[in-house]
């Protein structure tokens, strides 16, 4: 019997819909408030709006249409059958990955971008290769929990998650980008922890991992151990690594309790340069100036609130595959969350990780917007047959 397509669209979660395009769109304002220059002397009203929505913004929103029809794409193919493309996809980022160490463009030290010159945009790999992880962890571990009562007991039944994870991470450090590397580490681990586990099995692993640490230190780069200093004492150099954990810091803060107010020219981000990368890593703490201390309570809590929505649709998934797809994009949006937050108000390091659907940039968007709507697909398809959807 044939899936009813209208029984399929009713069942789309219209909260995590709200919640995302919501989220979505407040950013775009975050990123034209960030970026605004101020009302000139002589300018008419309906210019200075014009100028503020222009820019970084209207190329957001640019990439915000583009995501969405993206989000409905994947969510018209059926997740169950993303199981016989696992390899492909999986060797399929892989081959990306390799690619763009030896045709990529360098941004910010890092040869991790295919710039495209003639649109003047550029497409990172390796934000949209987290979808394709979460779908190959997804699988792997499925196929070691479902129908069983009782999680992963023996370490070879990890093997093929680790040496995926393992290639993938690797990939990317080359380029060199620790702090996406750790995003999908993360998440492997996170999905091992919610696989049930033994912990004779994920006690030692995490401790291996962690006795790695030191050899972690030496594969950094002078700039890279230089952010993890300045993490612990900014003041080191206030006018080098420092300078932007002590702008954040002072940006966020000077908002007090209610903020300055969106699109002001009291803010700081007015200012040329006064804090670098206001609209993209360190989105948060301008929003913070503008908003003040309340309205980014309020912020975090939507936030929060979609990942919690995302675990509870993970929660009702008919499958396990489904589950720990939801599950994976939940786990990628909260460390994502944690990251970008923390180094702005100075409680973890910096590593240009952007906040997911505020932060500038097309391929982070596109990326949350496809993973938002995997866990959408996986939760529109969550009767256990297709006789229920068509009641």
């Amino acid at each position: 019997m044939e899936i009813s397509k209208k029984r399929i669209k009713n069942r789309i979660d219209w909260v995590t819909v709200v919640l995302t395009v919501g989220l979505a769109i407040f950013g775009m304002v975050c990123i034209a408030s960030a970026t605004s220059v101020g009302f000139e002397e002589g300018q008419s009203l309906m210019s200075y709006i014009g100028s503020l929505f222009s820019g970084n913004a209207l190329r957001q929103f640019i990439f915000f249409c583009i995501s969405i029809g993206l989000a409905i794409g994947i969510m018209l193919i059926d997740y169950n059958n993303m199981k016989e493309f696992v390899s492909f996809i999986f060797w399929g980022a892989v081959g990306i990955l390799a690619a763009v160490l030896i045709f990529g463009s360098k941004q910010r030290g890092m040869t991790g971008w295919f710039y495209f010159n003639a649109l003047g945009v550029g497409i990172q790999p390796g934000e949209f290769c987290k979808i394709a992880a979460i779908i190959v962890f997804a699988k792997e571990f499925s196929q070691k929990t479902e129908g069983r009562t009782i999680g992963i007991t023996r370490y070879r039944e990890l093997w093929p998650v680790l040496w995926k994870c393992a290639l993938i991470a690797g990939l990317i450090i080359l380029q060199p980008d620790f702090g996406t590397a750790m995003i999908y580490i993360a998440i492997a681990i996170a999905l091992l922890f919610m696989a049930k586990t033994s912990f004779k099995v994920f006690g030692p692993l995490i401790g291996g991992g962690l006795a790695c640490l030191p050899l972690l230190w030496l594969l950094l780069t002078p700039d890279q151990k230089n952010r993890v200093y300045v993490f612990l004492d900014p003041t080191l150099e206030p006018e080098g690594a420092g300078y932007n954990v002590l702008r954040a810091k002072a940006v966020s803060s000077s908002g007090g309790m209610w903020g300055k107010g969106l699109f002001s020219t009291d803010l700081l981000t007015q200012k040329t340069n006064y804090l670098p990368e206001e609209h993209t890593d360190f989105i948060f703490s301008s929003t913070c100036e503008a908003i003040g201390f309340f309205g980014a309570f309020v912020l975090v809590v939507v936030y929060l609130f979609l990942i919690i929505r995302l675990f509870y649709l993970s929660m009702r998934a008919k499958d396990d595959f489904g589950a720990y797809l939801t599950m994976g994009v939940a786990f990628m949006l909260l460390f994502h969350f944690i990251e970008n937050v923390g180094m702005n108000i100075g409680i973890m390091p910096v590593t240009g990780i952007p906040l997911p659907l505020i932060s500038y940039g097309g391929s982070n968007l596109m990326t949350t917007m496809l993973a938002i709507g995997l866990a959408l697909n996986v939760d529109m398809r969550r009767a256990r047959n297709n006789k229920l959807l068509n009641e």
